[in-house]
């Protein structure tokens, strides 16, 4: 299915996505995108290009019975993972093995794993999630990997569902929408990479390939753990999906603290991956039209908008796109700046600062400066002309 932000133009030749993605199409190319979206027939390169631009998203076949191990590292919490195991249980249910790391009261999570036969590792001494569900990746012999938090309850199905993506070769894990204020990736199925809509996604319920991840999680990581999993993933070659359609429940406690510390996994992350956990990223034209408007100079700023406006507008009209959008495009450049600049809980970013300070690194504190145009008339001539004459 195409993205619902992509609008097609000059008689359905010129798809017009998210964030100024343009494809040009030849006239064989848009009658074969017609048949693939009324599934009159099969175009799998067409399929494949839309999906790698961002165009449009796979909806994969329900796979019955998938052949997935469920991973559940617990830490105490004992009426969370019952509830949790109660809502994987009943006939035909993939296997599932919990990794006690470390409760206090261990008698407790094994009477529960007893009663909702389920297979129970222990750990002595607690180690965090990413040591629990590596402690446990020795076990499965399963292709996939379905990793569930304690505190989750998943919808019936929820891996048959997803279990589909992995029909493409390239797919090393796949996540549903987490219903928490702290997790939620939104409404949108999007492929997971950095400096996307969907940058990374929870741990908290994922299902992996398991060839794919080879040692598994940094262990040296409390928290942050998923977010350098995916980001590794992403640098070996691998596609990481986000898919909304099955949404897994979690219990949405302590929120402050909980972006407290997911705050201070910054630090160690920045270290692992630089450049890639800026606070925010400053497009030069918008971020000075916004400080225009910060020093209360309203026309300037209003002179530069125009401007930028007058330059989209001549852009658009040469790729055959209405020059009627580039007001709304060049509007979307500046909303979004200043959703980057405002962005983040008080609690995160506090944690941030916090994480910096313990790691000695000012690698998450300091904004990233990209040195172009807005993404808006930035990408459209150079992607049109990477693109043109494709189907």
């Amino acid at each position: 299915m195409l993205d619902d932000r992509v609008r097609r133009y000059d008689a359905g030749r010129v798809l017009v996505g998210a964030a100024g993605r343009i494809l040009r199409l030849t006239d064989a190319g848009a009658a074969a995108l017609d048949a693939l979206l009324a599934g009159e027939a099969a175009h799998p390169a067409l399929a494949r290009r839309l999906v790698d631009a961002g165009l449009a998203h796979p909806i994969p076949a329900r796979v019955e019975p998938p052949a997935a191990t469920v991973v559940i590292p617990a830490r105490d919490r004992p009426r969370e993972l019952d509830r949790c195991l109660g809502a994987i249980a009943g006939g035909g249910r993939p296997p599932v093995i919990v990794v006690d790391d470390g409760s206090r009261d261990p008698c407790a999570i094994a009477a529960i794993c007893a009663r909702r036969d389920a297979r129970l590792l222990r750990r002595a001494a607690s180690g965090g999630p990413a040591a629990a569900r590596n402690h446990a990746l020795a076990h499965v012999t399963t292709g996939l990997v379905a990793f569930l938090d304690s505190d989750c309850v998943a919808p019936p199905g929820w891996i048959a569902d997803l279990a589909g993506h992995f029909a493409d070769p390239r797919v090393a894990a796949v996540a549903p929408r987490v219903d928490d204020p702290a997790l939620d990736m939104g409404r949108r199925p999007a492929a997971v990479a950095p400096a996307t809509g969907v940058p990374y996604v929870p741990g908290a319920a994922l299902l992996v390939r398991r060839v794919a991840i080879g040692g598994g999680f940094d262990e040296a990581l409390r928290f942050g753990e998923d977010v350098d999993l995916v980001w590794r993933l992403h640098d070996r070659g691998w596609t990481v999906r986000y898919d909304p359609r099955v949404v897994v429940a979690h219990a949405a406690v302590a929120l402050t603290a909980r972006r407290f510390r997911y705050g201070t996994s910054a630090a160690p992350l920045a270290k692992r991956h630089p450049k890639r956990l800026a606070p925010f990223v400053i497009d030069p034209v918008p971020a000075s039209i916004l400080a225009l408007l910060a020093a209360r100079r309203p026309r300037t700023a209003a002179a530069v908008l125009a401007l930028q406006t007058a330059l989209l507008a001549r852009r658009l009209h040469a790729l055959r796109i209405p020059a009627r959008l580039a007001p709304l495009y060049t509007l979307r450049a500046l909303a979004a700046s200043a959703r980057g600049i405002a962005r983040g809980h008080p609690a995160y970013r506090a944690g941030v600062v916090a994480g910096a300070l313990r790691h000695r690194t000012a690698a998450p504190l300091t904004p990233q400066l990209k040195l172009a145009l807005p993404a808006a008339i930035r990408s459209a001539p150079r992607r049109w002309s990477r693109n043109r004459g494709s189907e």
